[in-house]
């Protein structure tokens, strides 16, 4: 099965090199160049200060969220889920995506940032799914306890802080006893 994602009413479509002939997926020039843009944006919200070298010494969890922050989910918002899992099982598709992103990245330049809030949110959901390919339980759900005095809890009052108080004082005087 052959699709093209090609703009009916858009500008003229960019000739396929021969190498990516009986690719299952062909992303259009339109969709590529939509997602140049929108994986600068990402990489530009959630990675600032990246430099080349930090991120060839990525470790291997930092590599995939990069991938999927930067690469994937912007991809999968322009062409949905199902053309994304299609490029990612055949090789020529994904070839060929590949040789789109770097084309249309290479000419887009400067890029608009993000709006603040939905920067701040994908930051925050980078970090999350860091910690949870990490290893680190992170709960799904919104956080919504409350202090006697009915008021909600600060973000401060976690790990490590006043809900460790008692147990930070344990390990403290039992460490005096040791030493």
């Amino acid at each position: 099965m052959l699709l093209n994602a090609c703009s009916l009413f858009g500008s003229s479509q960019s000739t396929i090199p021969a190498e990516f002939a009986q690719a299952d997926y062909l992303l259009s020039d339109a969709n590529a160049k939509t997602w140049a843009v929108a994986s600068k944006q990402a990489e530009q919200c959630i990675y600032p200060n990246l430099t080349r070298i930090q991120q060839q010494h990525f470790a291997k969890e930092d590599s995939y969220i990069h991938s999927q922050y930067v690469f994937f989910y912007p991809l999968e918002k322009i062409i949905g889920e199902d053309y994304v899992k299609m490029i990612q099982k055949d090789e020529k598709s994904m070839n060929y995506a590949t040789y789109q992103f770097k084309k249309f990245r290479a000419e887009i330049g400067d890029v608009d940032a993000l709006e603040p809030k939905a920067c701040q949110i994908l930051r925050t959901q980078a970090k999350e799914d860091l910690d949870v390919v990490k290893g680190q339980y992170v709960n799904g759900m919104v956080d919504e306890t409350k202090n006697d005095d009915g008021t909600l809890k600060k973000s401060g009052d976690g790990i490590a802080t006043n809900q460790n108080k008692f147990f930070f004082d344990i390990i403290k005087w039992g460490s005096a006893l040791l030493l």
